[in-house]
């Protein structure tokens, strides 16, 4: 009983766990943001490919050391695909991109190469930025035909609210 009555002393003393909670990313939820967001938006599917070291070198990293600080990076990326015309995916592109990560507390997105996939890129100032953050929701790897329909119905007004 003393034996039990230690350990559940320990594991309250030890304080709450903490996680990052993410919902589940959907096409139409990604289509929604941009939407709704004041910036702009391109929508692609093709593959991205890591074009350079990352910014800092190093990726993430902790501000002051502390790993619930931690900071994310830039790295530079070429998107080789498809772009959304407000019909089909039907116009050929390759485009610099820069993949923007971003972290809450200790959790950051990641930037990767992606062989087919779906992409939303912010576009500021004539550049594609891809952000990826600790919850994911702009890139969707193995992109299939329903997620390119999905895009398009949600243009045309009759985006899925399961999101």
């Amino acid at each position: 009983m003393i034996r039990s009555l230690s350990l559940c002393l320990a594991l309250l003393a030890a304080g709450p766990a903490s996680a990052l909670s993410c919902l589940a990313p959907s096409v139409a939820g990604a289509y929604q943001n941009a939407a709704d967001s004041p910036a702009d938006y391109v929508i692609g599917v093709g593959g991205l490919s890591l074009t350079g070291p990352s910014n800092p070198p190093e990726g993430a990293v902790a501000q002051g050391g502390d790993i619930n600080q931690m900071v994310g990076y830039t790295q530079p990326a070429q998107f080789d695909g498809e772009l959304f015309t407000g019909q089909a995916f039907d116009s050929a592109r390759v485009l610099p991109v820069t993949v923007n990560v971003t972290c809450v507390s200790a959790w950051c997105g990641a930037a990767n190469a992606v062989d087919y996939g779906l992409f939303f890129f912010r576009v500021e100032n004539g550049n594609y930025i891809l952000d990826e953050n600790a919850c994911p929701g702009n890139t969707f790897p193995d992109a299939h035909p329903g997620y390119l329909l999905e895009v398009i119905d949600c243009h045309n007004g009759s985006c899925p609210g399961n999101w």
